[in-house]
């Protein structure tokens, strides 16, 4: 799921009713506009920009939602314009959308589109085929997991050439921001094995999926051109052969999550445009035992320590994370973070013994990435200082993710990108109804502000709610909150408008405003 932040009530309206195209350049662009987050100038006209991907894709459709993952927005962008996208500190702007309105309720929305925007093929991209999209990705042969967003929507009516309605099952307050991702690439249906047909500034020139795309210039785009005359992206799972190929000139611009890779990029000649795009988290079962007891739990917290985790494992490169609320979300105060325990082993012991479980022992489900052995390694040792035996289990991504989603686990190592946006951690992780809730988790408290907070117009209303709710998440620890990690994109001297994106929650860039020097 996807919500995001909105300002309320006549600021709400105001933010969203922005018709200029510096607010969506700028969203997707990182703010640097055309002269780049370094100031090099204008970003160069002409070439061939060379981009390396973190995984495969299977289709370049936004049904697939691995075409729409943070690291895979690079390639998605070029194809496909959002409706809405993410801007710093936790907003969401319109991009193809004009306008995007709800009533005082916030149950029924009105979306109003650019003019003159188009397909690729040249057939209009007007509310028709907004409302076509949306029902295309709610089917469940789409396959798309933004199914279940797409479920909270009542009714759509097409009231206009470029204006069309949504009302919902329930109030959401951050509605737009379900548009930000697969829902917001507008697209006509694939045909056969054909890519979906959409309207962003490059299409597709040759493509063998999995392993590599070439995409030239859409010469009919609506908008502003794309800088290069060519963009081929190539898969390298790998993270070193990746950082390798980047060093090597063989690619351009990679994406990474490796902080020896960030700590070593300047010194090897390279730049960097990232930001705080994942949270590392301990998740407990709470309905496995002995986690089923808060106490238990809190006496984890207690035997981490944070400051020091974050220095061994991200070498310097991230921050201690304080709770479900992250440091660029607009709902951060100082009560956010004030309430997460320090490291303490006396109190973990402490608390053990109350619990009945002095000799606490389990098994830690973790993947096979160096930093997540790394990490679980740390823990190990922490844990092991407080009087508690943790068994490392590896697992490879496909066990861990089934493990996860059938809860078949006690306690287990999650990276996300999802605490980037309050609306949709909160929602997604810690309401008893939620597919995404693994950890178990039902607490009447944290239900009501949660739903409160949602359903809010009123930005210190629903800040006030979600605080409320965070402190429950702490204070009951379902899981317990490690690192805010620092990922993005590193490039070489030669890509020019890298962007800045120090103060975003979702990493979001368009290759259309970089260029490459020839």
């Amino acid at each position: 799921m996807k919500r995001h932040h909105l300002l309320a009530s006549a600021a709400l309206a105001a933010a969203l009713t922005l018709t200029a195209c510096s607010a969506s350049d700028d969203a997707l662009s990182g703010g640097a506009g055309a002269t780049g987050a370094a100031g090099e100038g204008p970003a160069a006209d002409g070439g061939t920009l060379k981009i390396g991907l973190d995984r495969p894709f299977t289709r370049l459709d936004p049904a697939d939602g691995t075409l729409t993952s943070m690291p895979m927005m690079v390639l998605a962008n070029a194809l496909y314009d959002p409706l809405m996208v993410n801007g710093d500190n936790g907003t969401v702007q319109p991009y193809l959308a004009k306008s995007f309105t709800p009533d005082a309720e916030a149950r029924t929305w009105t979306l109003e589109l650019r003019e003159g925007a188009t397909f690729s093929d040249g057939k209009p991209l007007d509310a028709r085929a907004v409302a076509d999209h949306v029902a295309r990705l709610s089917k469940p042969e789409s396959k798309c997991a933004c199914a279940l967003d797409a479920a909270a929507i009542a009714a759509t009516a097409v009231t206009g050439p470029t204006t069309l309605t949504f009302t919902l099952k329930a109030p959401d307050a951050a509605f737009p921001s379900l548009f930000t991702r697969s829902l917001g690439y507008v697209s006509e249906a694939p045909a056969g094995d054909s890519p979906a047909v959409g309207s962003g500034p490059y299409t597709v020139e040759s493509v063998q999926p999995g392993v590599s795309v070439t995409l030239a210039r859409n010469p009919s785009y609506w908008g502003a051109k794309g800088h290069a005359d060519k963009l081929v992206y190539r898969v390298l799972p790998d993270a070193d052969s990746r950082y390798q190929s980047l060093r090597s000139g063989d690619t351009d611009l990679i994406w990474t999550e490796t902080p020896s890779q960030l700590k070593q990029a300047p010194t090897d000649g390279l730049r960097a445009a990232t930001g705080p795009g994942s949270t590392s988290t301990v998740l407990f079962n709470t309905k496995a035992a002995p986690f089923d007891d808060a106490r238990v739990r809190r006496a984890v917290q207690y035997a981490i320590d944070r400051e020091a985790l974050e220095k061994v494992v991200f070498l310097g490169q991230g921050a201690p994370s304080a709770g479900p609320i992250g440091s660029r979300s607009p709902y951060r105060t100082t009560a956010s973070t004030a309430e997460y325990p320090a490291h303490d082993a006396a109190k973990a012991r402490a608390l053990l013994a109350e619990a009945g479980h002095p000799d606490l022992a389990f098994d830690y489900l973790v993947d096979s990435r160096p930093e997540a052995q790394q990490r679980a390694t740390v823990l190990q040792q922490m844990l092991g200082e407080a009087g508690i035996k943790m068994t490392i289990k590896p697992m490879d991504n496909a066990s861990l993710g089934t493990a996860m989603l059938q809860r078949k686990f006690q306690v287990m190592d999650f990276v996300t990108s999802m605490f980037g946006d309050t609306d949709t951690a909160l929602t997604s992780l810690y309401l008893p109804n939620s597919p995404y809730n693994f950890t178990n988790w039902a607490d009447q408290e944290a239900e009501k502000a949660i739903t409160e907070g949602r359903a809010s117009t009123d930005a210190a209303k629903r800040s006030d709610a979600y605080n409320r709710a965070a402190r429950r998440v702490v204070t009951e620890a379902p899981m317990a909150f490690l690192t805010e990690n620092t990922v993005g994109f590193l490039a070489t001297a030669k890509v020019t408008g890298l962007p800045d994106l120090s103060k975003r929650t979702v990493l979001n860039v368009s290759p259309a405003v970089l260029g490459v020097k020839r």
